[in-house]
């Protein structure tokens, strides 16, 4: 056990870099301070918390394993804190000691800054959007370099466009280019591009947004004055918060389209949270920040991606210190729980009863007619080294069910039943009984959709 605890711990050690790389992103907004504190290895070697006074705005904050379950918890937690994996009728620990992954020590931003601070995470995100967050939507191109066959055309287009169009629209934590090297990862996913971009297609663009700061709604509307007047086919492959985006294009602002009977707007979610989300409902706040960096060390370990190209460590971290700011601390209270709405991407997303947003989506009626198609997992896994997903989800027991997020099937970011679920209304807009849908995989989960042969297959057939 203590070698497998040692080989968990290894796991985290690149996206531990990935936070310092970031270190810095908040420095311009920050409330200055005259605070001479010790350094974050000297705190962590005595255990000590850093004051937090109206005259010392310090506060820390710390990742902590338990268990090989990471966990953001408030101030540096001593040796003497106990694993949460407790036989409560016997007080019997089941595995080593917890211990202090990483800390994180930084003042208090100013309240007017809050917004300012979401911000800077989306254009950390994505460095293509400029200070004002605009959406892009960026035409693609074929190169002659073999290792980098595919590039983004340096200028942004509009419509309206005629002929065969074929559009990308990135999920939350992404960005255009993140979504193009999940396709081209594979031959498989390479070889439906470069048949798109050889004839298949007059063109193929990749919608650039902000998932954080920005509404879906919001977003939807720039890619509804993109396309205004648009004509001909339209194919969309929408993953994750894009699939919202794009509910939001067609159905409330598609009336700017100009589709033929014959030719409708095609689809293919993936891993859409078309009725919200778990991960983002406002009661969860505080798990789903640590589950957030439990997929970080996931997706370095399964997908051998690294540093600051795995952004769900960082990101989670920063929006902990955006919280840790407004609430005075990571425990639960319902402040923190609201501190959900600060986060307009997040909030739009919300698996709860009164997301008025996603209720008014799916309320109807819809503007134009499409084909829906969608692509669904349930991730489960028996390694081991990766039961992290069982602490954050129902059916477990003693006290882990303080940290439920999902009641049931999930890809570890979102309810495989929303992901075909468009609402309860009896407006025109269907999903198609043919589902691409993985049931319960060990290997299929919310990042690696487009890595799946079958996935690449479905679409194509879809798209034919």
């Amino acid at each position: 056990m203590a070698q497998d605890y040692a080989d968990d711990l290894a796991r985290f050690e690149a996206q531990i870099s990935a936070t310092e790389d970031h270190k810095d992103l908040f420095s311009d907004l920050y409330v200055p301070h005259d605070v001479d504190s010790e350094s974050i290895a000297g705190l962590r070697r005595r255990r000590r918390r850093v004051a937090n006074t109206f005259d010392d705005p310090i506060k820390t904050v710390s990742l902590v394993d338990e268990n090989g379950v990471l966990y953001w918890r408030d101030g540096i937690p001593g040796p003497e804190l106990p694993t949460r994996r407790r036989r409560a009728s016997r007080g019997v620990l089941a595995g080593p000691p917890a211990t202090v992954v990483i800390t994180k020590q930084f003042p208090v931003l100013a309240p007017n800054k809050v917004v300012a601070a979401i911000a800077a995470i989306d254009r950390r995100l994505n460095q293509a959007l400029d200070e004002s967050l605009r959406s892009r939507l960026r035409p693609m191109r074929k190169t002659n370099d073999t290792m980098k066959p595919f590039a983004f055309d340096p200028n942004d287009t509009k419509g309206p466009f005629e002929g065969r169009t074929l559009v990308f629209v990135h999920g939350t934590f992404s960005n255009a280019t993140s979504m193009l090297n999940e396709l081209i990862a594979t031959t498989n996913g390479e070889a439906f591009l470069q048949q798109a971009m050889s004839g298949k297609y007059d063109r193929v663009l990749f919608f650039e947004h902000p998932t954080l700061a920005v509404s879906p709604v919001i977003n939807a509307l720039e890619l509804g004055r993109a396309f205004a007047g648009s004509s001909g086919q339209i194919d969309v492959i929408a993953h994750s918060r894009g699939g919202l985006i794009v509910r939001w294009w067609l159905e409330a602002f598609g009336s700017s389209l100009s589709p033929t009977p014959d030719m409708p707007v095609r689809v293919v979610f993936a891993g859409s949270p078309l009725h919200g989300t778990s991960l983002a409902a406002p009661d969860k706040l505080q798990t789903a920040l640590s589950l957030v960096a439990n997929i970080g060390s996931f997706a370095e370990a399964t997908l051998k991606i690294a540093g600051a190209a795995n952004p769900f460590l960082w990101v989670g971290g920063k929006l902990v210190e955006v919280i840790v700011t407004v609430t005075g601390a990571l425990a639960k209270t319902p402040i923190l729980d609201a501190m959900v709405t600060l986060v307009p991407g997040l909030s739009a997303q919300s698996a709860v009863a009164n997301n008025y947003e996603l209720n008014r989506l799916r309320l109807g009626p819809c503007a134009v007619q499409p084909n829906y198609f969608a692509i669904r997992s349930n991730f489960e896994t028996a390694d081991p080294g990766w039961k992290f997903w069982r602490n954050f989800r129902a059916a477990r027991l003693g006290d882990l069910a303080a940290d439920e997020i999902f009641t049931g099937a999930n890809d570890l970011v979102v309810d495989t039943a929303s992901m075909t679920d468009l609402g309860d209304t009896d407006f025109s807009v269907r999903m198609s009984a043919d589902i691409c849908d993985f049931g319960t995989s060990d290997t299929v989960w919310h990042c690696n959709y487009f890595r799946q042969q079958r996935t690449i297959d479905y679409i194509t057939a879809k798209f034919s």
